[in-house]
């Protein structure tokens, strides 16, 4: 009877700690969640790891922790609790979750596991713009590449250990903003990621090196208990445009009458100078919402277009870039979102237009190095010449690299990054352009053809193969007839002018990397391109025929899920010319 007595309150003990830790659960995970709610990433961090040392395990779980660090742009700490969430719950959760798996991999540098996810959500989302441009560039790493030796890039030694970033030219300064520690001023801690709150801050720049002198608060009265930061000056410096975060966030549930969770909101403010050289008190410029976020202000050359970042509704995605006009009375029109060239669904911000009239922005959108990287227009004013174009290294980096602006008279300039390299949570670096002895072009001379005779060609032959062509490749996604592909297509027209009751099949093939209805249509593209150039050059147009197999004919392992070199896959991107009749 003892011995029973001893079992029964041994399990009640055990129910008792059993209850005690689910109780635990709970109440950690309310607290964590409410964290989460408020932007709280580091108190949501550090919450979240209490519950899975307890030993509880959830999607909700791994999804609020993976995304507690990638919105802190802590990519490292991300990738590991999203590859927690795709090996257990890779079926039930939604694709994003691959995409963002595959930005936080390119962060750590693993671009080939990164390329699978991409494939894996280009596959389940083939609408989604972000998985349409990855597969129109998936020689993004040699895209990024070619431009090294084009600019010369520093990490300021003004730098410090906490957030420096977002610069803008002003009256012979640099202005940035800054949550560097001041011992003289009181400053407040901001509950996100337990920094300073960031104000403006100046600093003389060295006309050679880009490196800040001199620096120290810009406008002291004018720095307030909140975030300032990404001005932007107009040309006769009576004026500034900046963001601010609001502290007035939140609204009233209609139904309870209870005030929801605050957030904090960003918005654009504006203030002007008197004649006494004096800054008026910001106000928000009326656009700003509550409800959303306006930010990242800057202004087109003539000053009568405000563009901005937001996640106003309506839009495409996390964030888009907007444009407004600024009337002569300085109100405003009504915002216009940039369209589907620029946004994406991802983040599109920190627009920037030099004095060449180029746009450049960051985004994660758009294929890049992994986080943000940033981006250029040409020209902008010729929107129907508008193409996006990643700057590429050094520039970018797996890291975030944002708020870039340039002096395009001097080919100087500044951007901001938060790469595992600098010195704070964000640096700003300079960068310069360097002078570029231009590459000639080498020449390429076409071999003496050698026709071979009619008894050695049969039917279902590969003149191609015939002839020992070199590989008629195309470009990644493009369909024209490369000049070294030209070549090598003149041997055919020889063959054909020699023999002319030989009839042919062109036929093209393309790679995996895509969706398959896609890879169809892209090889019928270079099929009747090839056709159209043999009759170009002379061959009737009775004796050809053109077929693509998109991806349906591969010549190696490299299908769908399986990682390949960029060599490899060349191989699959060919052309051949089959004998019908002879």
């Amino acid at each position: 009877m003892k011995e029973n007595l001893f079992k029964k309150l041994a399990f009640s003990g055990v129910l008792i700690t059993l209850n005690i830790s689910i109780f635990a659960q709970k109440k950690l995970l309310k607290k964590g969640n409410e964290q989460y709610e408020k932007y709280e990433y580091i108190n949501a961090q550090n919450t979240y790891l209490k519950v899975v040392d307890i030993g509880f395990e959830s999607s909700e779980l791994f999804k609020k922790l993976g995304n507690s660090y990638y919105f802190n742009s802590q990519f490292e700490d991300a990738s590991k609790w999203y590859k927690k969430l795709l090996q257990n719950y890779e079926t039930t959760i939604k694709t994003e979750y691959f995409y963002r798996y595959a930005q936080t991999l390119k962060t750590i540098g693993n671009y080939k596991e990164a390329d699978l996810y991409m494939h894996k959500f280009a596959r389940i989302n083939p609408e989604d713009k972000r998985a349409q441009l990855f597969l129109k560039k998936q020689d993004y790493l040699e895209r990024t590449n070619t431009d090294t030796d084009k600019y010369k890039i520093t990490n300021l030694t003004m730098n410090s250990f906490f957030t420096d970033f977002g610069t803008a030219y002003f009256d012979g300064y640099v202005v940035f903003s800054s949550s560097r520690q001041l011992e003289s001023t009181a400053q407040n801690i901001h509950e996100w990621n337990k920094e300073l709150y960031l104000d403006f801050y100046k600093g003389k720049p060295d006309p050679e090196t880009g490196e800040l002198y001199e620096i120290g608060k810009w406008e002291i009265d004018f720095n307030s208990d909140l975030h300032e930061s990404t001005p932007v000056f107009t040309k006769d410096k009576r004026t500034i445009y900046f963001t601010r975060n609001n502290e007035n966030g939140g609204n009233y549930d209609r139904l309870t009458g209870n005030r929801k969770i605050r957030t904090d909101k960003l918005k654009v403010y504006r203030s002007s100078k008197n004649e006494k050289g004096e800054w008026s008190n910001p106000e928000p410029l009326p656009f700003n919402n509550d409800g959303y976020s306006v930010a990242h202000p800057t202004l087109s050359n003539d000053e009568k277009t405000m563009y901005f970042s937001s996640d106003m509704p309506g839009g495409l995605g996390e964030s888009d870039i907007y444009e407004i006009t600024i009337h002569e009375d300085g109100s405003f029109g009504t915002p216009k979102n940039l369209g589907p060239i620029i946004n994406t669904e991802g983040k599109e911000t920190f627009p920037f237009i030099s004095a060449n009239n180029d746009l450049y922005f960051s985004s994660d959108g758009h294929v890049g190095l992994g986080g943000l990287d940033i981006f250029k227009i040409k020209s902008f004013d010729k929107k129907e010449d508008w193409e996006v174009v990643n700057v590429g290294k050094p520039i970018n980096s797996r890291a975030d690299d944002f708020a870039i602006i340039i002096n395009d008279k001097v080919k100087k300039g500044y951007f901001s990054s938060n790469r595992s390299e600098g010195k704070g949570k964000d640096d700003i670096y300079s960068f310069s352009f360097l002078e570029i002895k231009k590459k000639e072009e080498p020449k390429i001379e076409k071999d003496t053809v050698i026709i071979p005779e009619i008894t050695e060609i049969k039917k279902g032959d590969d003149l191609g193969k015939t002839l020992v062509l070199n590989p008629i490749y195309f470009d990644l996604d493009k369909s024209f007839i490369r000049p070294d592909a030209a070549i090598e297509l003149d041997k055919i027209v020889s063959v054909l002018k020699k023999y002319p009751q030989i009839k042919i099949q062109v036929r093209s093939h393309t790679d995996s990397r895509a969706i398959w209805y896609y890879n169809t249509a892209l090889s019928k593209r270079r099929a009747r391109s090839t056709r159209a150039y043999l009759i170009q050059n002379g061959i009737s147009a009775n004796r050809i025929t053109s077929r693509g197999y998109g991806e349906s004919r591969l010549l190696n392992k490299c299908k769908d899920n399986v990682y390949c070199t960029e060599e490899e896959h060349q191989l699959n991107r060919r052309s051949e010319f089959i004998v019908l009749e002879k």
